[in-house]
């Protein structure tokens, strides 16, 4: 049997590893005993032997050689970082590990994401981590059975998957953005500007997304609820906006939260529903 290639065809490959092992209902996935006990048979002559917290200054993780035993590999990752962000890097440097260790020796430190890559290979090699990351966390296959490719949902909905495969509520709605068959944009804020935003296939077929808003800084709408610190208090199945609030020709479902923890604001617009 040939090896996988690519970030989704091994996260593929390792749901069926543990399907067979564990039967379907293996989430949220134990990510460092399977990466070690997956590797140590899989590559016995270089598997991944340490997972462990440090304060990682700039840094989410990394993937390194074990310094006593050199053929060996190690995962480190910020202790200091949210739960599930911890899980998402962890899954992130595995990712690593299978589809890069080869070519990249000396392993990788990856930075926090808030900081934009110009080397366009590192970039490519980052996504291609995070890629894996969220297939093998949040397989569309199962993803999809919790909410379908042509279902209507919300934030309360994709909490549940959330909560599910032990990811944040932003990692998830990416997740759901990547199959629904719906117009929707995800949209990440703080302090009245758009920091980065991820929409449909759909969405951005119909123009209705933000492709530039990293380079060019676009300014939340003032009448949106993202502009609205406690929304908390609106219901997480959203609220109509008019055409003109987000996009001139579009009326939209908005509903978002605010994130104490990293003084941010998440947004999801939805462009087809019925009002």
């Amino acid at each position: 049997m040939r090896e996988p290639r690519g970030p989704e065809e091994w996260a593929g490959f390792l749901h069926w590893v543990m399907e067979e092992a564990f039967g379907p209902e293996h989430f949220p996935i134990n990510i460092s005993e399977t990466a070690k006990l997956f590797t140590v048979r899989k590559y016995p002559k270089d598997p991944i032997t340490i997972v462990r917290g440090h304060d990682l200054p700039g840094l989410e993780g990394m993937l390194i050689r074990n310094e006593k035993q050199n053929r060996e590999w190690a995962i480190f990752f910020n202790q200091n970082n949210a739960k599930r962000r911890i899980r998402f890097t962890l899954a992130h440097e595995f990712g690593h590990y299978l589809l890069h260790r080869r070519q990249y020796p000396n392993g990788f430190r990856c930075q926090v994401p808030d900081i934009p890559l110009k080397d366009r290979q590192l970039a490519h090699l980052e996504h291609e981590a995070d890629t894996f990351a969220a297939h093998f966390l949040m397989p569309i296959a199962d993803f999809s059975q919790l909410i379908g490719k042509s279902e209507f949902t919300n934030l309360n909905m994709i909490g549940v998957a959330a909560d599910r495969y032990g990811v944040s509520l932003t990692a998830a709605i990416r997740q759901w953005l990547r199959y629904t068959q719906h117009r929707a944009v995800l949209i990440v804020s703080q302090d009245g500007f758009i920091q980065w935003s991820e929409a449909s296939l759909s969405a951005q077929l119909a123009g209705t997304h933000f492709p530039n808003v990293r380079r060019t800084p676009v300014e939340v709408p003032e009448s949106s609820l993202a502009t609205q610190r406690d929304l908390t208090n609106y219901p997480k199945d959203g609220v109509p906006m008019p055409k003109g609030t987000w996009f001139a020709d579009h009326e939209v479902l908005e509903m978002g939260i605010h994130s104490d923890q990293h003084d941010i604001v998440i947004t999801l617009l939805m462009l087809d529903f019925e009002t």
